[in-house]
């Protein structure tokens, strides 16, 4: 349609109000004329979640259903679209709503999207309710399964808060996949996958720890919810699999990043479900990527760099409780790009750790690896010494108020994230002593270590749950966790997970759980050693925390 060709019907305005419409294009000028904005002549889409103005629907969405109570209900989402066995009620009305906030518009989750499953946003309102219209965010993406579209937005809306430490709608290059899986399968079913497994558990977790209803109707309902979302996760897990050798034997055609893309997401659906076993072989696999990077391919470089500073994370936290020869993908997370790459996304990184911290513990987790053929065991504890030197040393202010230089981070919270990178150094400085034999022989280890401990407790304490940077700070509580020998300590550090757990729904943080107590139980039962660290370096642990 242009102006040699004019439109030959009037504009949808002038359609509806049934006056001559003089045809104008783009716009037409009667519309102009009385100041509304001209829908035009092309094909209208239907916008999902209208809310009735009047009528005995005054108030209700068009697509969510009303139950004899007169309750606003969302389905969870299905594959062929119909109505799920089990209604989610609004937050107000959700035994659940005081304790974890599930539910609620402002965290995207499952209880707030309509009944069409749409790849759906929630359109400008006062309004905080689940009632509220949600729209058709992009019609590009309704040849997607429902299922799909329902996941998706769940990804954009809530699971992308996780990824980094200050979630700015368009500055949150994790939001740049969303694109992505329009035109690849491969990324389209992993990002699913984790989304669904993040679902998963984000309905289990409040049930789990906080919710003592006596209808038993709703806790089966929550558990039967939670166990769909679970199955739709293992669903797509399987068919990214698939997808992913193609992918691998054919990156130059796929895309490099795209493929590092779903590999980072492989080990993200690992640490959703468990932190265990199945993240390495994804973390080697990413590794081997990562090698094959061509400079330049991505239009959005943040995304990449924010790609690759989370494999080196993974590695790096992984490589703390690993033995050497178990470790495959030294070969391909060089140490001398530690820096250079955590450093091109450290300002909004999740973990709220400085880069030159990460060093160290990175060179700590080597050293401690060191057999004695190799340098001799005072020359490990020179070494070891000099890391914790090194950290101590470190301006973790100066760090901190970096942050105020990056204009969409000038409202980020200064104090928390002095809080979390102080204890992440004194977490990294307590590893060392931990990790490496020697040390543990100096007559002031358990003096140092104690007060190693009371700091990294002072500082956990000052970051309060509704904080951005509470999520960052999962490392060093398990550190101290598993320093700690006392009653108090330890319930204070397993509440503290729990409450984690609630905040950010990680399966891995109930691995941190399930493995301070197997430490817990060693030394209750005389079996303890100083060195948790070796302890955790069994093979059959294999579980990875971050």
């Amino acid at each position: 349609m242009d102006p040699i060709n004019p439109p030959t019907k009037p504009c949808h305005n002038c359609r509806r109000q049934r006056l001559r419409c003089d045809r104008s294009y783009p716009h037409c000028n009667k519309c102009i004329a009385a100041g509304k904005d001209c829908l035009g002549y092309g094909k209208l889409f239907r916008w999902t979640g209208a809310v009735a103005s009047r009528g005995k629907l005054a108030g209700r969405t068009s697509s969510a259903p009303v139950e004899a109570g007169g309750k606003a209900v969302s389905p969870c989402p299905k594959e062929d679209g119909k109505k799920a066995d089990l209604d989610f009620f609004a937050p107000s009305t959700s035994p659940t709503a005081t304790s974890s906030n599930v539910g609620s518009p402002s965290d995207g989750s499952m209880l707030g999207y309509g009944g069409d499953m749409q790849l759906v946003t929630r359109s400008p309102s006062p309004e905080s309710v689940v009632g509220s219209p949600w729209v058709l965010a992009d019609p590009l993406y309704q040849d997607m399964q429902h299922s799909h579209r329902y996941y998706l937005s769940y990804f954009t809306e809530r699971v992308c808060k996780d990824l980094v430490s200050q979630d700015i709608p368009e500055r949150n290059p994790f939001r740049g996949l969303l694109p992505l899986t329009r035109s690849h399968p491969l990324l389209q079913h992993i990002v699913v996958a984790a989304s669904a497994a993040h679902m998963s558990n984000l309905v289990r977790a409040p049930l789990a720890y906080s919710v003592k209803s006596a209808d038993d109707s709703f806790t089966s309902g929550i558990e039967q919810a939670s166990r769909r979302a679970l199955k739709d996760a293992l669903v797509a897990k399987t068919k990214a699999l698939t997808l992913m050798r193609g992918a691998v034997e054919n990156i130059n055609t796929t895309g490099g990043d795209v493929v590092l893309a779903a590999a980072l997401f492989f080990i993200n659906v690992e640490l959703i479900e468990s932190g265990k076993h199945g993240w390495k072989a994804h973390l080697e696999g990413a590794g081997r990527i990562m090698s094959l990077l061509r400079p330049n391919m991505v239009a959005d470089s943040a995304l990449r760099d924010y790609m690759l500073s989370d494999c080196f994370i993974y590695f790096i936290l992984a490589s703390a409780f690993m033995p050497a020869k178990s470790f495959d993908t030294q070969s391909y997370f060089q140490p001398e790009q530690i820096p250079s790459i955590l450093q091109r996304a450290a300002a909004n990184s999740y973990l709220c750790c400085p880069p030159e911290i990460l060093s160290i513990l990175h060179s700590a987790s080597q050293l401690s690896n060191v057999p004695p053929e190799v340098a001799s065991e005072d020359d490990v504890r020179a070494a070891g010494l000099a890391l914790v030197q090194q950290a101590q040393a470190f301006d973790i202010d100066s760090w901190a108020n970096d942050v105020r230089n990056i204009s969409y981070l000038q409202d980020a919270p200064i104090e928390s994230r002095k809080h979390a990178a102080s204890a992440h150094r004194l977490a990294a400085c307590l590893y060392i002593l931990q990790a490496i034999p020697s040390l543990s022989n100096m007559t002031d280890h358990d003096e140092v270590a104690e007060a190693l401990s009371r700091d990294i407790f002072k500082h956990l304490s000052h970051i309060p749950d509704d904080d951005p940077n509470f999520k960052a700070t999962t490392w060093p509580t398990f550190i101290v966790g598993a320093e700690a020998s006392g009653r108090a300590r330890r319930e204070w550090v397993m509440d503290r997970l729990q409450r984690l757990v609630r905040s950010c729904p990680w399966g891995f943080l109930y691995t941190a759980m399930e493995t301070l107590q197997v430490v817990w139980n060693l030394d209750n039962n005389g079996k303890g050693t100083k060195s948790w660290v070796q302890t955790l370096k069994d093979p059959e642990m294999n579980f990875l925390i971050v």
